[in-house]
């Protein structure tokens, strides 16, 4: 149950891509290489990006572990280090901390900035500027689904799906 990683990964690329109006450097963070959600994330994010804007370098990918003070540290060494820095796709947490980066050091809008779930944080962002999009997933179908699977799964009323991809919402300054 959940959301369609790969697509949530293409989706961001497509936005990265209509929000940097010119040629420089982007940058994806995951939480871990091992974590397979962030892995298709990042795979739909390099592939659409290398299929639609060649223009766009893709720096290394960084991981912050989902945790704000080294995804915070991170983007302040990536922004200092990459002066043509245009965008950041964080794929997984970190979240608060690279917005936070982004506040000290750049204007907004200066970086675009992608990132997962509609929090306060990221609400903010989206209003200030300094979040240029959110794929987030939609937490009350999810657990509707969920609680549907337990209950049909307990009933024996019918075999299990092995999937259900939900469709994500995708959230920018205009309609938070």
């Amino acid at each position: 149950l959940g959301i369609d990683n790969l697509k949530a990964g293409r989706s961001s690329g497509w936005m990265m891509a209509r929000c940097i109006p010119a040629p420089g450097k982007v940058a994806i963070f995951v939480g871990s290489h091992r974590f397979h959600g962030h892995e298709m994330r990042e795979v739909g994010y390099r592939s659409y990006l290398r299929e639609t804007a060649p223009e766009l370098e893709i720096i290394d990918t960084q991981v912050n572990l989902e945790d704000l003070s080294l995804a915070h540290e991170a983007v302040l060494d990536l922004l200092r280090r990459h002066r043509d820095l245009k965008g950041i796709y964080l794929a997984g947490g970190g979240t608060e901390g690279a917005i936070a980066a982004l506040r000290e050091e750049s204007a907004p809008g200066q970086v675009a900035l992608v990132c997962n779930e509609l929090t306060e944080t990221t609400r903010a962002g989206l209003a200030d500027g300094y979040v240029s999009a959110v794929i987030s997933t939609p937490i009350p179908a999810l657990a509707r689904a969920t609680t549907a699977a337990m209950i049909a799964a307990l009933a024996g009323s019918r075999p299990p799906e092995a999937q259900t991809v939900l469709p994500f919402e995708i959230y920018i300054s205009e309609n938070i």
